[in-house]
């Protein structure tokens, strides 16, 4: 589909107004028209919020996904276990479901994957149901009257604090360079400086240094790989982890700093995503001199498709000046690299005293 924006008219638009009415987002006075005015973006902005993706006001592959699945309603279609795994609002309710009742499927990201359905058949056992994996409008009906009567508190406690309760680097870890191929990602105006570039030199660098038993690159070179394909690799190789290295560009000049972001969607937030956000952010922030920006939950495409914990660094804003300069500099990506395996082990020593500071 095309981005629909501020100006746009048509069916598209239509189609687009009518999701975001039956999402109770008001639309003004002029209601659903096929006119794309200030209300319908600041509308779009407001549900792109809700879901943690970007709100531009603009309705890209990724929202209008989102819009899509948020119109799914409980008993509404059939859920099994496939491939792609069944996405939507109905799938969010019965993994909120499941957590309420003790039944851990894992990230409430809304994708029925083989956590969610192992967490489903153990519960069909504990019910009496037949232990099939499928859910139908009985079986929804079934969840709900039991976890009616738990606390509702969608999330079950960890009980590590964030924590991992093993060595961390007694397993692989992921390193994803975003970008690639095609996709050059932000590219200064001389051509000296692409972010695809930058991404994998550090990507290389952390490979190196990391004393994980091992790690795996989403790609090696430069070669465009698909956000599920990404995913893919994550969640097969029985990893523990996932960073993913961006950088960061914006329209104003003056946008500067380190950010860092972890899986949150709809109450659901990763513990050990944002625990380890936590101690990239202060680690690259202080060993760049950037502005610690701070750490975020977001259901970016990387945090959410993947079910292990998953932290996304914007290690600079290449748009910005002095920032750029960094980026320039020969060592920076060996810099960026030492930070980030430098937090990570901080991490797996659960090193309270540094994120304190």
């Amino acid at each position: 589909m095309r981005t629909l924006k501020a100006g746009d008219r048509g069916r598209e638009v239509v189609d687009l107004q009518t999701r975001l009415q039956a999402l109770g987002l008001e639309l003004g006075g002029r209601g659903i028209d096929g006119v794309f005015r200030e209300e319908t973006g600041t509308a779009v902005k407001a549900f792109q919020q809700r879901v943690g993706i970007l709100a531009d006001g603009r309705v890209g592959p990724i929202t209008w996904r989102e819009l899509v699945e948020a119109g799914y309603r409980p008993g509404g279609r059939l859920l099994y276990l496939r491939q792609p795994p069944f996405r939507g609002e109905d799938v969010v309710d019965l993994q909120r479901m499941l957590n309420d009742l003790g039944f851990d499927p894992g990230a409430v990201n809304g994708l029925f994957d083989a956590r969610t359905a192992l967490a489903l058949r153990d519960f069909q056992r504990n019910a009496g149901l037949q232990p099939d994996g499928v859910v139908d409008g009985a079986v929804f009906k079934t969840i709900s009257t039991f976890a009616a009567q738990t606390l509702g508190t969608h999330q079950i406690p960890d009980k590590n604090n964030g924590y991992f309760p093993e060595d961390l680097f007694d397993g692989a870890i992921v390193i994803d360079a975003a970008h690639g191929g095609r996709d050059r990602g932000y590219e200064s105006s001389d051509g000296l400086v692409c972010e695809a570039d930058l991404n994998l030199a550090i990507a290389h660098s952390l490979a190196e240094i990391l004393p994980a038993r091992e790690v795996l690159l989403t790609r090696s070179g430069d070669e465009e790989v698909s956000a599920g394909d990404r995913a893919f690799l994550a969640n097969s190789s029985g990893a523990k982890m996932v960073v993913s290295i961006h950088h960061a560009a914006h329209v104003l000049p003056d946008a500067r700093g380190t950010a860092s972001f972890f899986f949150e969607r709809l109450g659901y937030r990763s513990h050990r995503g944002r625990m380890a956000a936590t101690y990239i952010q202060r680690g690259v922030s202080q060993a760049l001199g950037t502005c610690d920006i701070g750490e975020f939950g977001r259901s970016y495409d990387v945090l959410r498709e993947t079910n292990i914990p998953a932290v996304l660094l914007e290690a600079l804003h290449l748009t910005n000046p002095k920032e750029m300069e960094i980026a320039s500099d020969p060592y920076y990506p060996t810099a960026a690299a030492e930070a980030i395996a430098g937090s990570l082990e901080l991490y797996a020593g659960r090193d309270a005293a540094f994120i304190a500071v």
